[in-house]
């Protein structure tokens, strides 16, 4: 087991699909999608190294780890819950707030950022990133640009990118022009996505067994880190490269590339209404998603 504490989404996930036994039950409270419940939860056993969750034809029960984990989760969650409204209170409700795939702010929000901060320096903002998809929405973010694979049922949602996968590398690991044997590299895969280097392998009709020097990491973020650095090879998003094959921080070596499975969505209650803080952010970002990333 890692000896850091897990996300703290995917333990709010089983602390509601353990209450629930049932992660149609869990997605519906949740506001997410019972695929996004299951997958959370399927990392967090992975994480844990023990099954937590029985699956059953009708429902699931808890094993003995899910049972020892659900009270701490369960208190722990009550506490936070109750700190915040003690140590906070109604506080910033006119603050406008957004959440965001951290990958996505990094590499093509927060470029941009400036652009609607100067055409409305009125609005107060705060934005917060999400890791996972199928995170749940809380209630205070009025806004939500997230991965999924399809629309989330009962909000509002705007697909915003179209993205292709595609390896990535550093220049230096380039002799002459070719591309680099991916024999002779890691691969450095980001769990959590819908597809990875096996998809796009079988799409560009080649192998590469998996090998123990490859590398996982949770965060796309780290691996173009590792990549840019020089150690392996990163399977890159479209929306969350453009910086850095720019900069010549990363190049993309191979021709082939795979449309993307899930996309970044933005999601909203619906009713949105254009005057408000949310409506102008909601706008401006379709202005500038329509000239740069579709």
């Amino acid at each position: 087991m890692v000896g850091t504490s897990p996300p703290i989404a995917w333990l709010r996930v089983f602390a509601v699909a353990g209450r629930t036994l049932s992660f149609t039950a869990a997605a519906r409270e949740l506001n997410v999608t019972p695929s996004a419940v299951s997958q959370q939860v399927r990392l967090l056993e992975h994480r844990l190294g023990q099954a937590l969750f029985y699956r059953l034809p009708r429902g699931l029960r808890l094993t003995g780890a899910g049972e020892a984990l659900m009270p701490i989760c369960r208190e722990s969650f009550q506490r936070l819950d109750s700190a915040i409204a003690e140590l906070f209170g109604d506080r910033g409700e006119d603050r406008l707030v957004v959440r965001v795939a951290a990958g996505f702010a990094r590499h093509w929000l927060l470029p941009r950022l400036a652009g609607f901060v100067k055409a409305h320096p009125e609005i107060p903002l705060r934005i917060v990133a999400s890791i996972w998809a199928g995170e749940t929405l809380d209630p205070n973010v009025q806004l939500d640009l997230q991965l999924a694979s399809a629309p989330f049922p009962g909000m509002q949602c705007t697909r915003l990118t179209q993205d292709e996968l595609f390896p990535v590398c550093s220049p230096r690991l380039l002799r002459g022009r070719k591309p680099p044997q991916l024999g002779d590299h890691a691969l450095l895969h980001t769990i959590g996505f819908a597809q990875g280097w096996t998809d796009w392998l079988k799409a560009a009709g080649m192998a590469r067994p998996a090998r123990a020097s490859d590398l996982e990491f949770d965060s796309v973020l780290f691996s173009l880190e590792m990549a840019a650095i020089g150690h392996g090879v990163a399977l890159a998003r479209s929306s969350f490269v453009g910086d850095l094959l720019k900069d010549r921080r990363l190049v993309a070596p191979f021709s082939h590339r795979l449309k993307a499975a899930d996309n970044v969505y933005l999601m909203h209650a619906t009713g949105l209404p254009r005057s408000s803080s949310a409506g102008l952010f909601r706008d401006w970002l379709l202005r500038e998603t329509r000239t740069d990333v579709a």
